[in-house]
């Protein structure tokens, strides 16, 4: 069977597509003279108060070097990189460092080049950086005395603009296409690291080994210069993955191997064209491709890594050209977990009975063989809410998963199945999972409809109470599409969420939202969430995922979720994340779905 007879293999029916600065010391001695009122100590607090009085202006405003010490009525300097006391803007309030003040210091850290979280480009070059620091494009703080690139004195403009270190967040959050600097303690998950050429201060460990270029010399708290690369762990989240059809086709009935369906590289499109069924969508029309591996290398190279594993993998399976009913070959596993490095899988599908229990407990052996954890589904309800853990380097990670589709045998106390996705279930999973872990992710198939990017009411009622039972963060699935993405502020920092990653490997060939979707990397600072970036990709020919250029061709599938997306300023330094409670929105009955997708 030739490539484009695989890409016309019938569809299943279920792929049919339906506060201000510090006072003086006058106010505060004021204050202090008001507490005394009547008490016997009021006359000699009243000398007190005329002695000093008579030399306050030389006490509140003589020579002290901190923040916020210089006149209110002093000048602005023009110098882009002068003192923490001249640069700070006279009619904007001091920043303050949140939770626990670290004293200011000088110091030289590396210092990360940020833009807003929905900017496409992937990287920039050191060469683009330096024209763009020596055009005065790049808000840099000002309290930052020197940069230096590579071990080269940066040229700065003197028209660089510059806004206290505090203020740098809110500004690239609000600003499509700004790039600033910003001390790597003030990275937040709400705007975009950029990596510099392959150097990555936040991303992966292949990247983060690569010497950073990039350094800073400036007086600020301890805590906001702070940075540790041991302190660092990514995650590598991927979308819907049943290799049935058109994949094991190709892998299996075509002799390409297992290996061939994850050696994608970065592919282009020469354009789009009605799809091959006449369903009224557009699909892409292939180019070239470049760099066979580099999808395998970007799964691989994590600290933990997850997936949505939906269907059973069985010694007896078979082909499906067609149907809704899969059974996977179990070489898949090795490919996946001892070869491609994944760490952990939810089994909270629709899917995962359709070779009756014994698919459910052979999928769990194999899995167990290639060393991946599994969550949502097992020989018994009990084993199928316990948490999947994976410890990276003292901090651990556990991983829950439930299916709200109906299709699957529901797990009992005795008999083999998935968890379904109820409040019980939730929580008590929940509960269990944050008495043994750092960090608590939530992996849900969520509910009908299918095919859509915007986020549902069910699901805002289901990710709210997620969050109040104690989870960090959600990894959701189901939909077949890239879909809403959302950053909230948490009690214990930022709360992250993606609805769903779309097909990855899952052949759905007949629209360009069912082939495209986003691979999830979100990079952790001890157990804070600091990053969360999208990488794009499409299935070729219903049979292996290959990387979208972000800046051309996965702009769609990136617009696509970022459009729908609600991503909350969290993290800056001036409204810490820790001041926000965590969501309390009572959970609403989820619909009852009409059949299977």
């Amino acid at each position: 069977m030739s490539d484009e007879d695989a890409t016309k293999v019938e569809q299943s029916k279920s792929d049919t597509p339906p506060a201000g600065p510090s006072s003086t010391l006058p106010a505060r001695l004021g204050a202090f003279w008001s507490s005394l009122g009547r008490s016997r100590l009021a006359p000699i607090a009243l000398a007190i108060l005329v002695v000093v009085l008579a030399g306050g202006a030389v006490w509140s405003y003589g020579g002290s070097s901190g923040p916020g010490s210089a006149s209110p009525s002093a000048a602005v300097s023009p110098t882009p990189f002068a003192s923490v006391e001249a640069a700070v803007p006279t009619d904007s309030p001091t920043p303050e460092p949140s939770a626990t003040p670290t004293p200011p210091v000088e110091s030289t850290f590396p210092i990360a080049v940020v833009v807003k979280i929905d900017d496409n480009r992937p990287y920039i070059t050191a060469q683009a950086l330096l024209t763009a620091l020596s055009a005065g494009k790049v808000v840099v703080p000002c309290e930052v005395k020197a940069v230096d690139l590579s071990g080269k004195k940066a040229s700065i403009g003197s028209a660089t603009p510059c806004l206290p270190a505090g203020q740098v967040t809110a500004k690239i959050h609000d600003t499509a296409g700004l790039i600033g600097l910003l001390p790597p303690g003030l990275v937040t998950a709400s705007i975009k690291v950029l990596p510099i050429d392959n150097a990555d201060l936040f991303g992966s460990p292949g990247h983060r080994t690569i010497k950073y270029p990039l350094m800073a010399t400036a007086t600020l708290p301890q805590a906001w210069t702070a940075y540790d690369t041991a302190e660092v762990r990514t995650l590598i989240s991927t979308g819907d993955t049943c290799p049935d059809r058109g994949f094991s086709l190709k892998a299996v009935g075509m002799k390409k191997g297992w290996n061939w369906t994850m050696a994608g590289g970065t592919i282009s499109y020469r354009g789009t064209k009605p799809d091959p069924y006449g369903w009224g969508w557009q699909v892409p029309v292939f180019g070239g491709v470049k760099g066979s591996g580099r999808v395998s290398a970007l799964i691989s190279d994590n600290d933990v890594s997850a997936n949505d594993f939906e269907c059973p993998m069985v010694s007896n399976w078979k082909q499906h050209d067609t149907g809704m009913v899969f059974t996977i070959d179990p070489r898949v596993a090795a490919l996946l977990g001892t070869k491609g490095g994944l760490k952990v899988v939810t089994l909270g599908s629709n899917h995962m009975s359709d070779a009756g229990q014994n698919g459910v407990l052979q999928t769990i052996k194999y899995l167990d063989a290639a060393g991946i954890a599994h969550t949502g589904a097992g020989k018994n309800l009990a084993a199928a809410l316990a948490p999947a853990v994976i410890d990276v380097r003292g901090v651990k990670f556990a991983f829950v998963g439930w299916d709200d589709i109906k299709g699957s045998a529901a797990a009992t106390a005795t008999r083999a199945g998935v968890a379904p996705l109820t409040d019980a279930n939730v929580c008590s999973s929940i509960q269990a999972a944050r008495k043994v872990a750092d960090v608590v992710i939530a992996m849900p198939q969520w509910g009908w409809p299918e095919y859509h990017a915007g986020i549902t009411k069910t699901q805002v009622a289901q990710r709210a109470y997620f969050y109040k039972c104690g989870a960090d963060g959600i990894l959701g699935s189901g939909t077949h599409w890239a879909s809403w993405a959302s950053i909230l502020p948490g009690t214990d920092g930022p709360l992250f969420a993606i609805g769903s990653h779309g097909n990855f490997l899952f052949d759905q060939a007949w629209s360009r939202q069912t082939m495209e979707g986003v691979v999830v990397e979100a990079t952790f600072y001890g157990k804070k969430l600091v990053q969360f970036r999208l990488h794009p990709y499409v299935v070729y020919r219903g049979s292996q995922p290959n990387l979208l250029d972000p800046t051309t061709n996965g702009a769609f599938v990136l617009h696509q979720v970022w459009s729908v997306s609600d991503i909350k300023l969290v993290g800056d330094s001036t409204t810490p994340a820790a001041a926000a409670p965590k969501p309390t929105l009572a959970p609403t009955p989820a619909p009852t779905p009409t059949a299977a997708p």
